[in-house]
């Protein structure tokens, strides 16, 4: 285990300022999404994705570090493993970031630039997953 100096991605988030709120955050998506997209190639679903188990090492959005694998699975990952994470991710930054649809969107940019042979597949099985989810809110 090792320290890590820096502030949580929802701590840099919530202290940006309004006026490049959508360009930084957009940019925070995009180097999140690589990373993101590079680690699912690997083979690594990291299971509990939100902006507080991201720290920015010195406050850094290069040096990105992804803490609390404690849910997270290893081996052969399928389209509808990598589509969870992504739907779980998405849920966490809708229920506590107010203003995150440039982050959401650069997320999938930067995911898309990682993992592009199989971008298509994930994002095919992230629509279900969204799908399932909105029939499960409407139900109970």
């Amino acid at each position: 285990m090792e320290f890590v100096p820096g502030s949580t991605a929802k701590n840099w988030i919530s202290q940006l300022n309004p006026a490049d709120f959508d360009a930084k955050t957009r940019e925070f998506g995009q180097i999140f999404g690589e990373k993101l997209g590079k680690l699912h190639r690997g083979g690594l679903i990291h299971g509990d994705l939100t902006t507080s188990n991201i720290i920015l090492r010195d406050d850094d959005l290069q040096k990105m570090t992804f803490i609390d694998f404690g849910l997270s699975s290893q081996g052969k990952v399928t389209p509808e493993e990598k589509g969870v994470d992504l739907y779980v991710l998405e849920r966490a930054v809708i229920s506590t970031h107010d203003k995150c649809a440039a982050l959401i969107e650069g997320l999938m940019e930067g995911y898309k630039k990682a993992d592009g042979k199989q971008f298509v597949a994930v994002e095919k099985k992230l629509n279900e997953i969204r799908l399932r989810g909105r029939k499960r809110d409407m139900i109970g």
